[in-house]
């Protein structure tokens, strides 16, 4: 399964979460302030079962930009990088 697929699947059976998520994103990223999914997890848990790799579907859509990316604050996944996003206004 591709990437798509696995997003694809994770909107199917999450779909309250992910809205739950995103509200919580878009809050996050007013006046400009940017986001990363760490930021989203700390205010937004996702479920114990999800798959953490795909994350990023809470970003997939055109309201956000990735302007970088900086090590993730989460020791269990090793610090790696995570994306940060900012919101397209307008």
């Amino acid at each position: 399964p591709t990437k798509e697929d696995a997003f694809e699947a994770f909107e199917a059976h999450r779909p309250d979460w992910l809205t739950e998520a995103r509200d919580c994103a878009m809050s996050l990223g007013q006046y400009g302030a940017t986001v990363t999914i760490d930021d989203v997890r700390e205010l937004c848990p996702p479920p114990p079962d999800a798959d953490p790799r795909i994350m990023g579907a809470v970003f997939k859509s055109k309201q956000w930009k990735k302007v970088g990316s900086r090590s993730s604050r989460r020791r269990e996944c090793h610090h790696r990088p995570v994306a940060i996003f900012m919101r397209r206004f307008g």
